[in-house]
């Protein structure tokens, strides 16, 4: 959770703490009384009938409570994970531009070395709170479009793996930068959250060392047209 994000209305702080004063109260009951009403979710939050009441209904329509039918509900698992959630920092914007660099010299890596994968990375936007004018971000929202390879190199096994396995491989590998990156695989561009902003294509950023290589064979071309001009 974002420290200075609200949800449901609430500050992360206040949401985590009477989240767990919840689950707190409901594991010293007994089973049969262990239930959330409407007075004990204003006592748990420290909120008056008003805003208890606008929480209540919040929670209701994102699947944190379930109603029993007798005006009492139950936490669910998401209930539960707000409880025992961490509360970070936002993510600075500096900080997100280091963060995308990384994922796009990630990604060429992929395309250049990951050649057990039938699919290499087309594409990679951001989105989210960074296209917003906001220095502290909740998020770093990157969206991946995939192309199958023209060859892919054979696993130890013999059998390619899927494009579900092969995203599942990219989209972990680039989540593992940083807790605050989502991503998302998407079929192009057209499918990307607005506004967005492309960061990374297959046909504009070059494998690393192979600049230096065109150098290189540049600089021979060169030696070898003026050894032959003095022929």
């Amino acid at each position: 959770m974002i420290a200075d994000q609200p949800y449901f209305g609430l500050e992360a702080k206040v949401l985590r703490g009477g989240a767990a004063r919840t689950l707190a109260r409901l594991s010293s009951l007994p089973a049969g009384k262990a239930w959330i009403d409407l007075r004990s979710l204003g006592e748990d939050f420290h909120l008056d009938a008003g805003t208890t009441a606008t929480l209540l209904t919040a929670m209701l329509s994102s699947g944190l409570l379930y109603p029993d039918g007798a005006g009492r509900y139950h936490p669910t698992r998401q209930f539960r994970e707000y409880a025992l959630a961490t509360v970070v920092a936002p993510l600075a914007r500096e900080r997100a531009k280091g963060l995308i660099d990384r994922a796009c010299k990630l990604a060429a890596r992929v395309n250049t070395e990951w050649t057990h994968l039938p699919f290499q990375i087309e594409m990679m936007a951001v989105s989210g709170s960074y296209m917003t004018r906001r220095d502290q971000l909740s998020d770093l929202l990157l969206s991946v479009a995939l192309h199958r390879r023209t060859v892919s190199r054979a696993t130890p096994s013999g059998i390619a793996p899927s494009k579900d396995q092969a995203s599942r491989q990219i989209v972990d590998t680039l989540q593992a930068l940083s807790s605050f990156i989502v991503v998302r695989i998407v079929a192009d561009q057209t499918k990307v959250q607005r506004p967005f902003s492309v960061v990374f294509h297959a046909g504009s950023h070059a494998p690393e060392g192979s600049h230096e290589r065109r150098d290189t064979l540049r600089g021979l071309s060169a030696t070898f047209s003026r050894w032959f001009a003095h022929k």
